[in-house]
């Protein structure tokens, strides 16, 4: 590995950054009215990933309930976790939001979809180009964040970026008197 192997990962985040901004900005905006308007009313918030993913909607679940900047109390987001369709057929209910972070298409994230959408819920989807299973299943009233890049490293940074950038604003929107 040399200096300049080292700069490239800099320059490779750093293109993938700017290109996520100007695609996602608009789509971010919506994403953060849409789950501050959910929490709002009561309803909850549940996350499921895939693989590596999976350690970022944990991640996310955390910031929610514990806070991020402030201390406040926690926001109903549920992390599902071994048999996530199943656990969403058990809890979900119509009205409340799935959060996918999708690594990479998989039956599993296809699944816990199709559950999501029987109980007419609203799924947003943080994937990257290539998920185009997951992307085929979204309907007119749900949102995808697309990370526009197929490198893996990339886009999980991108996507941890984005999570964190959902809790901040999340936050300063219910709490402003705070920020």
């Amino acid at each position: 590995m040399t200096d300049e192997s080292i700069k490239a990962l800099f320059t490779q985040s750093i293109q993938t950054q700017i290109s996520a901004v100007e695609s996602l900005s608009e789509d971010m905006l919506a994403t953060v009215e849409l789950l501050v308007g959910h929490l709002l009313n009561g309803q909850r918030v549940f996350i499921s990933g895939t693989d590596t993913s999976s350690s970022l909607a944990g991640h996310f679940v955390h910031l929610m309930t514990e806070g991020m900047k402030l201390e406040r109390p926690p926001f109903p987001v549920i992390s599902l976790t071994s048999s996530p369709k199943k656990q969403l057929a058990a809890l979900g209910q119509s009205g409340d939001i799935l959060l996918v972070i999708a690594d990479r298409d998989s039956d599993q994230l296809t699944g816990v979809m199709e559950s999501a959408i029987s109980r007419e819920m609203i799924i947003i989807a943080l994937t990257s180009e290539g998920n185009e299973l997951v992307s085929g299943l979204l309907g007119p009233n749900d949102v995808e964040l697309r990370v526009p890049s197929l490198n893996a490293a990339r886009v999980l940074e991108t996507q941890l970026f984005i999570l964190h950038s959902l809790c901040e604003q999340i936050e300063s929107t219910i709490f402003p008197e705070e920020h």
